[in-house]
């Protein structure tokens, strides 16, 4: 499956609003940052069915600053106490001292993702199945130029993962396109929506 997000920004590259829209071109959800500017910073985010009708919301659950963590819930049943999926973004200090960018975990119902991101080329994250334990570190450096590096400066998956999809930001048509083969993450666009306007937020900070 194939999906695309087009950003709208301000003058300053600020985003305002995102556009999700299908492989056909036709947009299901309309997504706002609604959160960065209350007093304690937050990611926000709200999506809309094209009838303007609030569908869901990203709220931070925690943030441990110190440890470079930070986790938002996925809510799409109003006044539902569970999130429907559950986004950590990490980054751990040598990761920031060497600019790489963060890691994504993503946890929808039993399943588990990793996204991993690189600083050059066309395609920015990678998606993949952690098959094992001890995977948490495994690809911490997409921008690593040590062994198992591909070119570009992407690194080739570890034994214990299983490459599902990957967020490229493309010349030309839409900001973000989303692609992933791997039910049931495939069909939750919304949970890749958020996905990748969590990143998109991180990019432009």
């Amino acid at each position: 499956m194939s999906y695309g997000i087009h950003k709208q920004t301000y003058s300053g590259q600020r985003a305002y609003r995102y556009h999700v829209s299908d492989e056909s071109g036709k947009v299901c959800y309309v997504a706002e940052p609604t959160g960065l500017l209350l007093p304690n910073p937050t990611r926000l985010i709200e999506f809309f069915d094209c009838d303007n009708r609030p569908v869901g919301c990203l709220k931070p659950l925690d943030v441990s600053l110190w440890r470079g963590e930070k986790r938002y819930g996925l809510f799409v049943d109003e006044g539902g106490e569970e999130p429907y999926a559950v986004i950590q973004e990490r980054a751990r200090l040598v990761d920031v001292l060497l600019l790489r960018l963060p890691r994504y975990e993503v946890q929808l119902g039993e399943y588990r993702y990793v996204a991993r991101g690189s600083r050059y080329g066309i395609c920015c994250y990678e998606i993949f199945i952690p098959q094992g334990e001890g995977t948490d570190d495994v690809g911490e450096g997409p921008a690593d130029a040590g062994q198992g590096a591909e070119p570009g400066g992407q690194r080739a998956p570890g034994p214990d993962e299983m490459k599902v999809g990957r967020i490229s930001c493309p010349k030309a048509g839409p900001s973000y396109v989303v692609e992933v083969d791997a039910a049931p993450l495939c069909q939750a666009l919304i949970v890749l929506a958020a996905l990748v306007i969590l990143i998109d937020l991180e990019l432009s900070a």
